[in-house]
Order: structure tokens, then sequence, then C-alpha cells
């Protein structure tokens, strides 16, 4: 599955880059919500999502939360309306009660771990998480370069989530292309979140079927 990260998009004809891409068969976006704190940029806020489903009822919305104040931010996004919500493991010593509560309001649940992070840190939450994404560049910008030690990662993620007898998706995000895409298909992943390769490098319908035919 490709999903695109809407953060590289044009804010000016956002909803046309949108309803292109639907058109090009994505069923889900990747929607970047940074705080300023956890990662040094902003983005968006809950109103995108409320707008986004109320013009896409039938497309997913995923949340990247890229923020440290999960009191404040997370329950925001859940009211929101999202469908997926990934919260970074770095961010929180709570770690189970976010997942809880994600649950609890019917919205599937996802850690986020940087690259820096030691993989073994998601052991304990494989039995509650829906997904887990892998960043293949350190969060907070788009435009970045694939970290090269990324398949050896997403690798060893795939082992750890077998060993648990789990069937937990990987996706993956930063830095893919047609090229890295396939690099990380080969190693695991299943869910691709691409944003400069498909909003900036070319024609949004023709990028999406050029990486549509590299994860082939």
């Amino acid at each position: 599955m490709i999903a695109p990260s809407i953060l590289n998009a044009n804010n000016m004809k956002l909803g046309q880059d949108i309803d292109e891409a639907i058109e090009s068969g994505i069923e889900r976006f990747h929607i970047d919500i940074m705080d300023g704190h956890f990662v040094p940029n902003l983005s968006y806020g809950p109103e995108l999502i409320k707008d986004f489903k109320l013009a896409n009822p039938l497309t997913e919305a995923e949340v990247h939360l890229m923020s440290d104040n999960l009191e404040t931010t997370l329950p925001l996004f859940v009211d929101a309306g999202c469908d997926i919500l990934e919260f970074h493991i770095e961010a929180t010593d709570r770690v189970d009660y976010w997942l809880d509560y994600l649950h609890k309001h019917k919205v599937r649940a996802g850690i986020a771990i940087n690259p820096d992070t030691p993989l073994e840190k998601i052991k304990p939450y494989l039995n509650e998480i829906n997904q887990l994404l892998i960043m293949t560049v350190k969060p907070g910008f788009g435009g970045q370069e694939f970290h090269e030690d990324s398949p050896e990662r997403i690798k060893q993620a795939k082992k750890l989530i077998m060993q648990a007898n789990k069937n937990i998706p990987i996706e993956v995000d930063g830095g893919i292309d047609n090229r890295t895409a396939q690099l990380a298909k080969k190693a695991g992943a299943e869910i691709f979140v691409s944003g400069s390769y498909i909003f900036k490098q070319g024609v949004i319908p023709d990028q999406i079927n050029t990486l549509n035919e590299a994860l082939k």
C-alpha cells in the first residue's frame, strides 16, 4: 500500500492534489502532525482531519503524531476522526496507556520509532499495536534522503514480529521513491509513505503509477 504524505503537497491546492491521488487508486493518506517541540517544525491541526474525512469519508486518514505532549494533542486528533494514529515511542513513558486509549476510541493504533532508537523497545507492545512505523529518516522535515541502513532495521523488526507470532504490517516513512521502496519491500515493509516523490517530482498520477510498478 502507498500512503502519500500530504506534507509535501501544494498547500494552495491541497484538495486538488488529494483528489488526483485518490483518482489514481490511493486509499490512505499519511498526515504528519508536528508540534514544534518534539520535532523542530510545525504542520497541521485537527481541523484538517475533520475536513479531510468530511470530503473523503471512504479514504483513510492516518495521523503520524510527532508530539511529546500527547495528553493535549492525541485526544484532539482522535476526536477529529482519524482512522489510524501513530505516536512515537520516544515521546512518552505511557505507551500502554495511549495504545489502550486508541483502542477504546476505535482508532487503529501504531507506534513510530526513530532511526537511532533500538528496535527491542517495541517488543513489549507487539500484542497491542495494529501497525509499526519505522522512520527511514530523522522525523520533522520532508525531502530527506533514505537512511541506507533502514532495510536491515526493517528485517530486524520483521523478525521480532514473527517471533511474537503476530501479523503486524510495517510501514516506512522517509526518502521513499521507486528505488528505496523496492529495498524496503524486499526487507519486509508493506506500507510506503511517500511525499516528495509523489507531489514534487512529477505529475501525481504518473508518480503513483511508477511507484506501484516498482512495488509489483
